[in-house]
């Protein structure tokens, strides 16, 4: 049943997670391609239900489901019924897919049953040339940082040496596509905190939010660098807020965590640690305001630097907050790549900011920094269909 996907090229197993672009990767994408059948009609049948679907749910969406699985090789009774033979499918299904195995029609699994082979040829036809471009440019070491996949990954002489899970900024705040370097890590950083999180965050029908700046143990100061009683600008409903820094002293529980990666020319967007590190362990990891929150940031660290982890942890257990210049920058590469091989299968991640099932093929919110890797015309139709 799953010989469709397993797609056994007869190119180099890529065993490992992550996202590398060496050429054997390339090649078994490129034949990945062509072994779909691009002849399948794009009118095939779509879940466009959408809230989760699971065991004794009922529905015309549960009808629809089940069609799809029919049309994909799965051979069951169609009708409204959530059923013990629905659940065993989708956990089949979603094994061989390498995702949570929970039998739960979320928005994960939904997006991989709607994407039929004309929409996942046009995909590979939008993430090929890119990931050649960065093969041609990437130097000995560097970091690629794919978005919709939720992952960092660290190379060396064309190998994955580091793959982190990490969270990325929220559907409204979406992080961009970047090429940029790290070229100093801060120890014990305090937090300035943006313009976006002022605006959508600590303000409340235009005024501050005192219960917000409480909470986070904020500081506001003034143009000078005075201090200034947010109690008092609550209290006298003042709405110039912008005016005001607002800062987040190092700790435990500062937003940055106990270390920063400083990037260049990134509008404000860097890699850091984070106190809230159960967001690791959820599947759908946008919650950030843009920013990258890295898991293993202290490895990751301690890559960059070329030394040993202990010895950033003695350079945190200082607690003195300062920046460590770089020698050799390490180039960044944000992507935003949908599909990635684990194992000897692909596996497809959601479009979680509707980037490559847009209109245009690319969201106008991604597309200055994308803008050398526009989808083709063709693509994009099959794309839209």
């Amino acid at each position: 049943m799953w010989a469709r996907w397993i797609c056994i090229l007869g190119v180099a197993s890529c065993s490992t997670l992550g996202h590398a672009v060496e050429q054997s990767e390339i090649t078994f994408l490129q034949r990945y391609a062509q072994s779909l059948n691009q002849a399948n009609p794009a009118s095939a049948t779509e879940i466009t239900s959408q809230r989760p679907l699971r065991r004794g749910n009922q529905g015309s969406d549960v009808a629809v489901a089940k069609q799809r699985f029919n049309e994909i090789g799965y051979v069951m009774a169609v009708n409204d019924q959530f059923d013990a033979e629905l659940d065993a499918t989708v956990r089949e299904y979603q094994l061989g897919m390498h995702m949570k195995e929970d039998g739960i029609l979320d928005k994960q699994t939904k997006f991989n049953l709607n994407l039929n082979d004309a929409k996942r040829h046009a995909l590979l036809a939008w993430q090929i040339p890119q990931m050649q471009s960065l093969n041609q440019q990437a130097p000995s070491r560097y970091i690629v940082v794919n978005i919709p996949a939720y992952t960092l990954s660290a190379y060396e002489n064309g190998q994955m040496v580091l793959n982190s899970k990490i969270v990325i900024g929220k559907n409204d705040r979406p992080t961009p596509l970047l090429r940029t370097q790290i070229a100093a890590i801060k120890y014990n950083p305090n937090w300035s905190v943006p313009p976006v999180v002022i605006k959508n965050d600590l303000t409340q029908n235009g005024k501050l939010n005192l219960a917000k700046v409480q909470k986070h143990k904020l500081r506001m100061l003034d143009s000078d660098g005075n201090e200034v009683d947010p109690a008092t600008v609550a209290a006298a409903g003042e709405t110039n807020l912008g005016r005001y820094r607002y800062v987040q002293d190092p700790g435990a529980k500062n937003a940055l965590g106990r270390l920063k990666f400083e990037l260049t020319a990134s509008n404000g967007i860097y890699l850091h640690d984070t106190p809230s590190k159960g967001l690791f362990g959820k599947e759908n990891r946008a919650a950030s305001s843009g920013c990258v929150r890295v898991q293993e940031w202290q490895a990751l660290a301690a890559w960059v630097l070329n030394i040993k982890p202990v010895e950033i942890g003695k350079r945190i257990a200082s607690k003195k907050t300062y920046t460590e210049a770089i020698a050799e920058p390490v180039r960044v590469f944000f992507v935003y790549w949908p599909a990635q091989i684990e194992g000897e299968k692909v596996r497809w991640y959601d479009d979680i900011y509707h980037a490559y099932l847009s209109p245009r093929g690319i969201n106008p919110a991604l597309q200055p920094a994308v803008s050398n890797h526009t989808l083709v015309a063709s693509s994009a139709a099959e794309l839209n269909h």
